[in-house]
Formats: structure tokens, sequence, C-alpha cells
């Protein structure tokens, strides 16, 4: 996996530095760098007006008593996109300004939140559908789900004391 990884970062790599020498070609290695600036910019001021706008409906939704399920996706597509906008490059830049637009927003959101649900470093800390996340080779007793079982002692609470005046 890790070689998996190291490829990607290469060709991702490659990809970038081939789309500054075209853009640097094409309009100078000066507005180039102005251009990164300027696609960050653009990506917080998107960040910042399309976040609210579903900051606002899932408080609806929720108001109204219906599970934000697609809001929560446009949101962690959005997180996703808003970082990869402040990342240098034009390659990220392209990707994260996809993330923007409504209904690409969406499908790539349940896709990044399925790809977590899936994820095995993340089974302990992922709540989904009424019981924490485990392993599948360990199987479920639901019915011993509910039970809590602890020991409790109750210890009589210290009072302290502040000097008196004298």
């Amino acid at each position: 996996m890790g070689l998996a990884y190291l490829i990607i970062f290469l060709i991702w790599g490659w990809a970038e530095m081939s789309a500054f020498i075209f853009v640097g070609n094409m309009v100078g290695g000066l507005l180039t760098l102005l251009g990164i600036f300027f696609t960050a910019i653009i990506g917080i001021a998107l960040l910042k007006q399309q976040g609210m706008a579903v900051l606002n409906r899932i408080r609806t939704e929720m108001r109204d008593g219906q599970a934000p399920v697609t809001s929560v996706a446009d949101s962690v597509a959005l997180a996703v996109g808003g970082i990869l906008m402040l990342i240098p490059g034009y390659v990220t830049d392209a990707i994260g300004l996809f993330l923007f637009i409504p209904g690409i927003r969406t499908i790539a959101g349940v896709y990044l939140m399925q790809w977590l649900f899936r994820n095995r470093r993340f089974h302990g800390s992922v709540h989904v559908g009424g019981g924490f996340a485990e392993p599948p080779s360990r199987p479920r007793n639901h019915a011993a789900d509910d039970i809590i079982e602890g020991e409790a002692e109750e210890r009589p609470a210290k009072t302290r004391r502040l000097p008196e005046d004298r």
C-alpha cells in the first residue's frame, strides 16, 4: 500500500509541475505565482459563502425533523474542496473547484463519507447504524449491546472551609 501512495504522490507532483510549466509559459512566472494566491483567495471566499449556505440548510433540516444526510455530505466535500484550494497548485485548485459545484459536491461528499466508514483506521471512532463499528471478524450480540454494568460508590463531599477573618 505504501508503494501505491508513493506512485500517486509522484504522479501528483509531476502533474502539478507540468501545470506550473504550462501556465508559466502562457502568462509568465509572476502571473503564475499571483494566480496561485488568487485561487486561494477564491477558495476561501467560496468556502465561506457555500459553507454558510450548507450550515443554514443543516439547521433548517434538523429543525424540521429531517436527517441532514446530503447536507453533511456537502459539508464534507466543501471542507475537502477548501483544503485543496489552499494547497498551492493548479491541479489541486481544479479538483477543489469541482468540489464546490453542487451536484458534484454531494456525490463526492457521499463517496468520501463511505470511504471513511469503510476505512479500518476509523473503525473505533466512527459511529454508524446504531452500534459502534467493529471489524467484521467479530460477531455482534445486539441484545448485549444495550446493557451497561458497573459499580458505584457514594462518597461524602469534601468540604473546604476558608479560614475565618479575625
